[in-house]
């Protein structure tokens, strides 16, 4: 369970910034909340933040090439010369198996500059490993000759935390795992957006989670009664009719196959990329119901509908296996009224059992508000980001900051410019923009 994330020096995110998750206003949650929201205008900043948790995900787990040959991928704050020398840094606390720990990092382009892992017992500080610009200190619990040797191996632009996951195990690779196995990111890309299908289609097999999946795709209204998905055959047939030539082909879709028509000793070679987006395609079924019933493929329906059957495996597997979901501008196609709906899925003990939660960038305002005299979004779980005039630096903070009274309506103290984070236009510029003084009418 994440308790927050900090980070500075990386895109936007110039000085420290904390996104914080622990409950301000208890009232039976727990420790932290389920759910965070985060506003601000376009351009401010607010992408990057979670773009910097992914960062920190990559470099654990070791995946997008964050690090190559002997130089870092990090992105520090160009707008001023003095940051592109100073180091990245991106750090979190997590609760595991009833026990905080704090592990970080920071970065050069061309080193790791500090990492460190310390774990809280009974609320006393614990060092696990400690590294400075090379040096390392191995805390009495994490000591051994093994952990020893690993220091003298891994190289600069390496985390420690990664060989000694694999190495060692215990703790190192607890913290590992997490990353690995518990935070998971949805963005609106096709990459992305096919790693949620997926998702959904095995969870679709899945015994009681295909009875879950099955009831988030009703709850939306959209007229689905089911999904079903059948694997798609690949069927090669050699053509003489077409030119000839090593790696021609084409494609051609049948019910229930794909047929690879090609001319050559061999038959082509098809990116596995290609076939799953096909299958993806092709193998989902929605059954609708009204006065004739009829199937329907996913291809055929509307952004929003494919939104949602994208995400619901993604959803169900982080209801109940306690992930942290990290969603770019999640209301992407969906009504406020669904959107509230997936929100209350988290914040609900019932349905999140497990301390699943939901981080998430948004423009909807009337997520702040009191539909039917009910909010949705809590006062502790409203964040906004604010890209400074003056530096172009972005500052993240929380709701709370404010210290607000409850019952108010606080998506028009928002949109009225109250609380900041939100696009300042200049009236004279989109006069000049509108004027037809000039033109070549």
């Amino acid at each position: 369970m994440l308790i927050n994330f900090r980070v500075s020096n990386y895109k936007s995110l110039r000085e420290p910034q904390v996104l914080d998750l622990r409950s301000v206003y208890d009232q039976g949650r727990g420790e932290t909340v389920g759910v965070a929201a985060l506003y601000g205008a376009n351009a401010s900043g607010k992408s990057n933040l979670l773009k910097a948790i992914r960062f920190m995900h990559d470099a654990v787990t070791g995946q997008n090439e964050w690090n190559k040959g002997e130089k870092i991928r990090r992105s520090p704050f160009l707008l001023d010369d003095e940051c592109r020398g100073l180091p990245s840094s991106f750090a979190i606390e997590l609760m595991l198996h009833g026990i905080p720990y704090s592990y970080g990092f920071s970065v050069m382009d061309d080193r790791i500059a500090e990492e460190w892992l310390h774990s809280f017992p009974k609320k006393k500080k614990r060092v696990l490993f400690e590294r400075v610009d090379g040096r390392f200190h191995l805390g009495p619990s994490f000591a051994s000759a093994r952990a020893s040797l690993l220091t003298e191996i891994v190289t600069p632009q390496e985390l420690y935390i990664g060989s000694a996951a694999k190495a060692l195990g215990g703790e190192a690779d607890l913290i590992r795992m997490w990353f690995a196995g518990s935070l998971w990111f949805a963005e609106d890309e096709r990459a992305s957006r096919s790693m949620q299908r997926r998702i959904t289609i095995e969870t679709l097999s899945e015994g009681v989670l295909q009875n879950r999946v099955q009831s988030f795709l009703k709850m939306a209204d959209f007229g689905i009664e089911r999904a079903s998905y059948t694997d798609t055959l690949v069927e090669y047939i050699r053509d003489e009719s077409m030119d000839p030539g090593q790696g021609s082909f084409r494609v051609e879709r049948r019910p229930g196959k794909l047929r690879i028509r090609y001319n050559a000793q061999e038959p082509p070679s098809i990116p596995t990329e290609l076939v799953l987006t096909l299958n993806e395609s092709e193998g989902i079924t929605l059954a609708h119901s009204g006065k004739s019933p009829a199937d329907f493929k996913l291809e055929d329906e509307s952004r929003g509908t494919q939104t949602w059957f994208d995400i619901a495996g993604m959803v169900v597997r982080a209801l109940d296996e306690g992930w942290t979901l990290v969603i770019d501008e999640l209301d992407t196609s969906l009504h406020p009224l669904l959107l509230a709906q997936l929100i209350r899925l988290f914040q609900d003990p019932a349905s999140n059992s497990s301390g699943a939660q939901l981080i998430f960038t948004t423009h909807d305002a009337s997520l702040m508000g009191r539909p039917g005299g009910e909010e949705v979004l809590r006062r502790d779980e409203v964040w906004f980001a604010e890209k400074e005039p003056a530096s172009g630096a972005t500052h993240i903070f929380p709701l709370t900051d404010f210290k607000p009274r409850n019952g108010l309506n606080w998506e028009r103290r928002y949109l009225g410019g109250a609380l900041g984070a939100i696009p300042y236009t200049s009236a004279s510029l989109f006069d000049e923009v509108a004027s037809t003084e000039g033109s070549l009418a």
